[in-house]
């Protein structure tokens, strides 16, 4: 006898990211992805073929027709918002995930957050760098004392989308404490957004149990964040990680003494589309998608959190659009929660519009194709 999966999962968007996130819950044991939601019948029908699942033209429509665990919205960045909330409402899912970032303005972003926590949802946040499985041994090495207390967090990247990505992983090892104000400053005018100049965001971030964190505003050789600790350092680059320690002898020489700990070794990190197409004819949607994917399940089946749940990704976004008021009034310090809700920060055009509009049928087809053999 076959046993069924646990989790029945409806997509919402099965285009090229959607495609992704639903090959990525075929992976999990524990899911099976049933029903397609998309307005675009070339897509739908795709999907609909692919997974051997049920379509919709709406997510409403879908919602009234199945009886669903997980709702997975991957959509344009426009969407997102009336997108999650309505899954909140009306699916009846016991999960939410969706893609980043997750909103424009404040005001939608407060109110995805809601939408969520007043009905108790887990909520995803997103295929996202903080949901590996190896950021979050790393985590529980420092949580153990492995560098002492922690006292600062360097982030080598420019805060960008929301900050959905380094801010995040920022944010876990500072204890996912609240931010109490920032800083911040920009490399562009922070009084223009255009898609082809895009705003890299940087700054101080000051958390709420004392945590600082140092933001760069611009890219480097450096990539990745530095913890340190009373006792120690963590230093990732989000696929590799090392610990050094703090020298026992006074004698040593401080710019070079910090001593690597080789005696933990993190398991290897596989990118998306790494060794071609498996057994079933699919590319590899990658270890940060399956721990993403997995998060979810973990959520609900052991009434946890996500590894990234959309709180978290709005504490990013509401930093990030701190940052940029700071600059905006002459680098002075902002608190937060930032008192003006109607604030904005747009992301970039292909992030916020639909992919096939941008890119032209042929490319976007190709593109779609490329995640099997058919």
């Amino acid at each position: 006898m076959t046993n069924t999966p646990k989790y029945q999962v409806g997509m919402v968007g099965c285009g090229r990211q959607g495609t992704q996130h639903a090959r990525g819950f075929t992976l999990l044991p524990d899911t099976q992805v049933v029903a397609l939601a998309d307005p675009d019948p070339d897509n739908l029908q795709l999907g609909m073929r692919r997974f051997s699942a049920r379509g919709y033209s709406t997510a409403e429509e879908m919602y009234a027709n199945e009886k669903l665990d997980i709702v997975d919205c991957v959509l344009p960045v426009q969407f997102n918002p009336d997108m999650v909330v309505l899954a909140a409402e009306q699916s009846g899912a016991k999960g939410i995930v969706s893609e980043k970032p997750l909103a424009a303005s404040l005001r939608d972003a407060d109110r995805m957050v809601e939408a969520c926590r007043s009905r108790g949802i887990p909520w995803q946040g997103g295929n996202v760098d903080r949901s590996l499985s190896q950021l979050w041994e790393a985590r529980q090495m420092i949580e153990a004392g492995e560098i002492g207390e922690v006292l600062s967090i360097n982030l080598y990247e420019p805060t960008m989308q929301g900050g959905c990505q380094g801010l995040s992983v920022a944010h876990m090892f500072a204890q996912d404490a609240e931010v109490d104000w920032v800083t911040g400053w920009t490399n562009g005018d922070p009084f223009g957004e255009g898609d082809d100049d895009y705003l890299g965001i940087g700054g101080y971030m000051r958390y709420a149990n004392g945590i600082e964190c140092f933001i760069q505003a611009k890219s480097s050789a450096m990539t990745g964040l530095i913890v340190t600790g009373t006792q120690g350092v963590y230093v990732t680059d989000k696929r590799r990680h090392r610990f050094y320690h703090k020298p026992e002898s006074s004698d040593v020489d401080l710019l070079c003494g910090l001593q690597h700990n080789d005696s933990k070794v993190f398991k290897g990190f596989r990118g998306h589309a790494v060794d071609g197409y498996d057994e079933d004819g699919w590319l590899y949607p990658g270890d940060r998608l399956m721990d993403s994917m997995q998060s979810i399940v973990d959520a609900i089946t052991h009434g946890i959190e996500p590894k990234t749940p959309g709180y978290v990704q709005h504490r990013s976004f509401e930093a990030t659009v701190a940052m940029r008021e700071s600059a905006r009034q002459g680098n002075t310090p902002v608190s937060l929660p930032l008192e003006d809700r109607s604030l904005t920060l747009m992301p970039q055009k292909f992030r916020w519009m639909n992919k096939k509009g941008l890119l032209g049928e042929e490319e976007y087809a190709r593109q779609i194709g490329r995640a099997t053999k058919d």
